[in-house]
Order: C-alpha cells, then structure tokens, then sequence
C-alpha cells in the first residue's frame, strides 16, 4: 500500500484464470484511484487469486487521470496458430511513441498503451516460438530508444520482462523448493515464514522496479528480454538466445528429445515440476504443449 502512496494516480492486477473451454482467459481489475484508498484492492488479498501469470501495477500519471489510462492493458491478438489475451504494464516515458501504431488504436491517451498496440500489431500473424520471442525483443529495444520502460508483458503462458530505465530498473526473485527462511517486507513491519505461504512443490518468480523484501533480489540485466514459464526463468534474449536451464537439466531436455531413456532422479523431477516433461507408462517424455520450448531451449 505504501507504493500506492507513492505513486496516487491508479492501481491495477491482471491474471489468467481457465475458462470453460480449457484456454486461459485474462481477468482484470483497475481503477484511477489511489490503491490504499480502493475497497477493492484491500479486498483482493481475501479472494486468494490464484495464477500462473499475475501483473500487478500502482501509477504516477504523465498524462490524464482516468480508467482507460490505468495499467495494465489487454489486447487480443493470433499468434503461432492461436488466440491469446496478452496483458501490459509499463513504467517509465516514451516521448514521441504514440505515432507508431498503424492499425491498433489506443483507447486512452498514454505513451504506454501505445507502445503496447505498436507491440500487438507487429506479433500478430507471428508463426513460431522463435520468431515471436526475438520479435517482441526487437520491439522492445527499438522502443528503449524512445526514453525508459520498465516493462511486464504476458500472452497467458509466457511471462516476459524488459528493462531499460538507467538509474531505476528492474529486480528479480527466485522462490523455488524447498522453501525455507523468513522474508520481512521492506515498506511494512511485516514479516513471514516462506514455508506458510508457498505450496511445497511450487515453484515462482517476482519481477518488480523495487526490491519488495530483505531476501537476495537480483538486478535485471538492462535491455534483456527474460522469458518465464511456470515459475521457471527458461531464456533471456538479447543479441543470442540463452538457456537459462543448468546443464545437466538441457541434457536431459535433450535426450528425452530424442527418445532416449533417462533415470528418474531429481533433475527429471524438477523438470516435470516445471512442466517441461511428463511421466508416462514408458518413462519421462517432453510434456503436451513444450515441445517448440524444449527445442529451443535445446538447441541453443
């Protein structure tokens, strides 16, 4: 609440919830009003949502006071062979980005939703996995030369994160099993065991502009896209593609590929954790849906 303070002009959380259809649908509360004065943001802790994907967002406004202009943003759009609602939030200026976008017209006034259509515009009809990743990473650096972003993006599957804020930037949390210790938040006299509040098996990441708690918070690296899967830190980009997978997990990756047998030890299991692979009658094979993934992960 206290970054609510600091920053009065609007609150918003996006997340993906499953529709009846299996696909993920995004949900979306925000209003133009300071957080720590909003009803219903003191009230979503208590509905215990619960995601593979939520963005969260307080404003300092540099442009009208209104709904439209809160973050974060939603578009839909069709990419590798499917429709996907892809959720936006962005922190910094960019002057001189609302010309950019062609065909998806903001439906407020900020430099940031227009960074996010001339985004959307230019993902849609995307092919591959490989494309869209070094597409969204091109995009993003063009856009870093017009001011700051810090920037969190997310089509339901894939979160990514983008920093190019000199002086501010982005940090980054590992919280991955086992869970252990206490964290204290750094604006609050509050503090808990991680134990409490994470399942024992789960697996997650933070991406904020401020390090939230005393544990070991990592900068981002500035003008890399960071590219998360269910809780894991799976590739960065930036003039390559990195695996961000520790080399005995990539061989394995690699020889479920191509069909070898592997031993179900603790590597396979962190990987079926991850939803990567899965166990089947047969043994490990690489999970509905990651192959494309596994193959780039593998192949770099």
């Amino acid at each position: 609440m206290r970054k609510g303070k600091l920053n009065p002009h609007g609150w918003g959380v996006g997340w993906y919830l499953t529709a009846l259809h299996g696909k993920r649908a995004a949900s979306l509360v925000k209003q133009p009003i300071p957080a720590y004065k909003s009803r219903i943001a003191l009230t979503l802790p208590k509905l215990n949502i619960k995601s593979q994907v939520i963005i969260s967002h307080v404003r300092f406004a540099t442009s009208e006071i209104n709904y439209l202009n809160t973050h974060p943003f939603i578009r839909r759009i069709k990419s590798i062979g499917q429709y996907d609602e892809w959720i936006f939030a962005h922190n910094g200026v960019l002057d001189g980005v609302e010309e950019l976008p062609r065909r998806f017209k903001p439906l407020g006034t900020t430099d940031s939703e227009a960074a996010f259509c001339y985004i959307m515009e230019n993902l849609e009809g995307i092919r591959t996995i490989r494309e869209l990743f070094t597409k969204l990473y091109q995009l993003l650096s063009e856009l870093s030369d017009y001011g700051t972003l810090n920037v969190l993006i997310s089509n339901g599957r894939y979160l990514f994160a983008y920093s190019y804020y000199p002086g501010k930037g982005m940090w980054l949390l590992k919280r991955h099993p086992p869970h252990k210790g206490r964290a204290r938040l750094l604006d609050e006299d509050f503090e808990v065991s991680i134990g409490d509040v994470k399942a024992e098996d789960e697996y997650a990441y933070l991406v904020a502009t401020k390090r939230l708690t005393d544990e070991n918070w990592e900068k981002i690296e500035k003008k890399k896209l960071y590219i998360f899967r269910d809780g894991a830190l799976l590739l960065k980009v930036g003039n390559r593609i990195e695996p961000m997978l520790d080399s005995e997990a990539i061989e394995v990756l690699r020889a479920v590929l191509n069909r070898e047998n592997v031993e179900l030890n603790e590597t396979v299991k962190r990987l079926v954790d991850l939803k990567l692979l899965k166990i089947t009658e047969s043994g490990a094979v690489i999970n509905d849906y990651r192959e494309a993934i596994v193959k780039l992960i593998v192949e770099e």
